[in-house]
């Protein structure tokens, strides 16, 4: 017996059809709508302090067996200096991660970090002095704990914000710790300049955090193509400007 093939012939659908181009108008609609409506890059220059610029961010020495010796800061203040968009539309948390600091030679590494909510803080004590270290402004968030040498502590921050993590004994000694809503926030160059991508259009508010604190805050139009120029006045300058 011969075997029979059945064929079925289907009718083409163009892509032309006015159905289905109702269908394809319909999702780009959809797309436009859940998307931006313009997005660009946030640029500009922190201006800080003149005093902001050394490497001696704090006054002082430490008294060692040979001498003494100031308190510095490799980097300068640019290293704990960043600047954060807030109420930005559509902004979204980062995802939380965990950040490793070391502490060794009376300094931090990084000393500026920024999470999302529910990021972990992983302390190594590197060096060879004992440390004790709090969120002193924040007690809440994090209480003061000992921490000798060779040992780590890990911290989950919770909270938006920003958080000075300090040593009891040694102040210059500080991690800052901010926690963001959204993904539009950068550091600064050694120069003070920042660039922040992909931004929507509308209104936000700037804040820039430098030296454990924010220092600065103002409302922008992110669709604007202007380099911003920040200006952080330090408590001394402001009580010049307030005598004059």
């Amino acid at each position: 017996m011969t075997p029979m093939t059945l064929r079925i012939d289907l009718p083409r659908v163009s892509t032309a059809s006015p159905v289905l181009g109702i269908a394809f108008a319909g999702i780009a609609i959809a797309f436009l709508a859940a998307s931006p409506a313009w997005a660009g890059t946030v640029k500009g220059t922190v201006k800080l302090p003149e005093n902001a610029r050394s490497t001696r961010l704090y006054q002082g020495y430490w008294r060692l067996e040979n001498g003494n010796v100031p308190v510095q800061n490799t980097g300068g203040a640019k290293l704990e200096t960043a600047v954060v968009l807030e109420n930005v539309n559509g902004g979204h948390p980062p995802a939380a991660r965990t950040v490793t600091v070391e502490l060794g030679g009376l300094d931090a590494r990084p000393r500026l970090v920024v999470v999302g909510p529910g990021s972990v803080i992983e302390l190594k004590n590197t060096g060879k002095i004992r440390l004790e270290l709090s969120t002193p402004e924040s007690p809440s968030v994090m209480s003061s704990e000992l921490l000798p040498p060779g040992a780590t502590r890990r911290q989950k921050f919770d909270a938006v914000g920003g958080f000075a993590i300090r040593d009891a004994e040694y102040p210059h000694l500080m991690i800052s710790v901010i926690v963001v809503d959204s993904p539009y926030f950068a550091t600064v160059d050694e120069k003070g300049s920042f660039s922040i991508a992909g931004v929507p259009e509308g209104k936000a508010n700037l804040k820039v955090w430098t030296r454990g604190k924010w220092a600065s805050e103002q409302e922008i139009d992110t669709g604007s193509k202007e380099e911003l120029i920040v200006k952080v006045t330090s408590a001394r300058d402001k009580e010049k400007e307030a005598a004059e």
